[in-house]
């Protein structure tokens, strides 16, 4: 009978594992920033085979793990990096999927008008790459105090890749070889930005495994919503104080308005910001409430994808009036957001 491994023989081989599925994932991600400089779709196939040796290598280190927990009992530490790992070689393969994916969507594509935004993405992605594998095998937690910022970066080059593929859409809706070459662009960046979720998943679960927590999900994120009026800035304001009031610790509201902003409303003292709607920072907002009239086609354009839009047409009426009948429909929206426990 073959003897059974000690403990830390059998994690070592774990983790020799999981080191070899980040480096093939690595590679793969290489092959892809050189395609980019200089495209080579020859070059492109290795991603697909590197991707295949990630796989076969999941399955060994399930076993692996599996052989861990059937012949040994790991207790505190070693079973939470046990568990990690094993949550982790699942979010590598995901990775390895998401750039063979990505691999064969550049292979015919042509992404002259965005090539500048991608390699941007993949310098970011590289370096959310590199902070993770150094927290989990080098043992330096420092690296990923900032990667959840980086995958803010990565965010917005993805939102800028959509806008140009919407560009591409709109010079030649008839099109079909533009409709999928802007289909393409965004299918790319969407690749990219998932291999950054990926790594921030990752990240999340080495933070566990020497912790016992993460600090990812210790951080709640505060709901940002936008309020936009054509009274000034009154009725959102109004509107906004009623949300500051009661869900002052999970909403961030922002005030904005079409027309020149009322005196009353920018010279008062607020907890909120008020803007004209060209001023708007989308960044992390999840929901605008317009509460005048429907927004034109260029204004919609300025609104990022993942940004809900409500429309409530109060333009018609008087501002006392308005203000009752947005107090009313604000009343759902509140119960809503009260019951909401968001984190990230």
């Amino acid at each position: 009978m073959a003897r059974i491994p000690t403990l830390e023989l059998q994690i070592a081989n774990m983790k020799r594992l999981l080191r070899m599925m980040c480096d093939r994932v690595h590679a793969s991600l290489l092959v892809v920033e050189q395609h980019l400089h200089i495209p080579n779709p020859e070059a492109l196939v290795k991603v697909v085979a590197l991707d295949s040796e990630v796989d076969r290598m999941e399955i060994e280190l399930d076993e692996a793990v599996l052989q861990i927990f059937a012949t040994q009992q790991p207790r505190a530490q070693e079973l939470r990096l046990v568990y990690a790992t094993a949550k982790i070689a699942h979010h590598i393969e995901r990775m390895g999927d998401a750039v063979e994916s990505l691999a064969r969507q550049l292979a015919g594509a042509e992404i002259s008008e965005s090539r500048e935004l991608l390699l941007e993405m993949i310098t970011h992605v590289k370096d959310l790459f590199a902070r993770s594998y150094s927290a989990m095998f080098e043992e330096d937690l420092t690296r990923i105090q900032e990667i959840f910022d980086l995958d803010d970066a990565v965010d917005e080059c993805q939102r800028a890749i959509v806008f140009i593929a919407k560009d591409i859409f709109l010079c030649a809706p008839r099109d079909p070889q533009a409709v999928e070459r802007g289909l393409k662009l965004i299918n790319i960046a969407s690749k990219l930005e998932k291999v950054a979720d990926l790594c921030c998943n990752w990240a999340e679960q080495t933070d566990f495994a020497a912790h016992g927590f993460s600090r990812r999900v210790l951080k709640k994120r505060r709901l940002r919503l936008v309020l936009l009026d054509e009274s000034g800035g009154r009725l959102a304001a109004s509107s906004a104080a009623l949300l500051t009031k009661d869900l002052s610790n999970a909403v961030d509201v922002t005030v904005a308005t079409k027309h020149a902003l009322a005196s009353d409303v920018s010279n008062a003292s607020h907890s909120f910001p008020v803007v004209r709607f060209e001023q708007v920072s989308w960044s992390r907002c999840f929901l605008l409430v317009n509460l005048g009239t429907p927004l034109s086609f260029d204004e919609r354009e300025t609104i990022p994808n993942k940004t809900m839009v409500i429309e409530w047409d109060f333009s018609d009426e008087s501002l006392e009036q308005a203000e009752i009948n947005v107090r009313e429909r604000l009343s759902g929206l509140l119960s809503i957001l009260a019951r909401s426990d968001v984190s990230i």
